[in-house]
């Protein structure tokens, strides 16, 4: 028996290089973060949301102005969106009162993705408030409601001139009447709605004998009947009168002296100067 102590073998290191094992498990590493972030980015497509059916309204212009009894366009796109098909039908909200409004087609059917349009046409009565006013247009398919496009209209005030004179029928004495025959001048090339017709006394020039006399005259001696026609009328473009509208004389306004008991010699040769106003649409 050899009691000799056994020779341990030394420590012999691996023919693989301890760099390359560090690189393997880099790789290694790599790899698996790489497929960890591509089954991350899968789960988030996967979950993405659905985009639901609706309907995407806009108006073009977004503003318009016109005057009071005009009419203006809009133009109306509808766009489908999230596969919606159907008939859509318009509603405006907000407009200034007497303004209508009428489309052009009345409604219309939307293909998945597809847009349409349709033509609004605001009109205007003479008696729309001038100003601006915000209104908004939207679309509906059953129950399915757009969203609201806004629009803004401006309704300008018409403002039109037209020349109004008269001259008395005859001369005046105590008791006496006579009518006010009225010239019209209407510069435009379309008809006025004559809504109004006033004269009264401006001023009573006396005579310079009756100024030397200090005999006295004034307009408390006369009295004004207004015209009693009916109203509004149509004046035409260009000069018109009473007489050519067919008025008759015993509708025009009246002038009329009072027979009073004070002394009204001064009244003798004295002269009126009348006023004339009046009002009107422009048709």
């Amino acid at each position: 028996m050899d009691h000799r102590p056994e020779r341990i073998a030394p420590f012999r290191r691996s023919g693989l290089p301890l760099r390359a094992l560090l690189l393997a498990l880099m790789v290694a590493l790599v790899s698996v973060a790489t497929l960890a972030a591509s089954g991350g980015q899968s789960a988030t497509q996967g979950n993405s949301a659905k985009v639901g059916k609706g309907i995407a309204v806009t108006l073009s212009p977004s503003s318009r102005s016109l005057d009071q009894g005009q009419s203006t366009t809009f133009t109306v796109a509808a766009t489908s969106t999230g596969g919606f098909t159907g008939p859509v039908t318009f509603t405006v909200t907000g407009l200034p009162a007497g303004a209508a409004v009428a489309w052009s087609p009345s409604s219309m059917v939307l293909g998945s993705g597809a847009t349409a349009q349709v033509s609004l046409t605001v009109t205007t009565a003479t008696t729309t408030p001038a100003g601006k006013s915000d209104f908004t247009v939207t679309g509906a398919s059953g129950t399915l409601q757009s969203n609201a496009a806004p629009g803004q209209l401006q309704v300008q005030e018409v403002k039109r001139t037209f020349g109004l004179t008269g001259s008395l029928n005859g001369l005046l004495a105590p008791g006496v009447s006579r009518a006010v025959e009225l010239q019209i001048s209407n510069p435009e090339n379309k008809s006025i709605a004559v809504t109004n017709l006033t004269v009264s006394i401006a001023q009573v020039v006396r005579t310079p004998a009756a100024v030397a006399a200090n005999l006295p005259c004034s307009s408390a001696d006369y009295q004004i009947t207004q015209y009693t026609g009916t109203y509004p009328f149509a004046a035409p473009s260009g000069p018109s009168s009473l007489t050519s509208l067919g008025v008759p004389q015993s509708k025009w306004p009246q002038v009329r002296m009072l027979d009073t008991l004070q002394l009204q010699d001064g009244c003798k040769g004295a002269t009126l100067q009348l006023i004339y106003s009046g009002t009107g649409q422009a048709n």
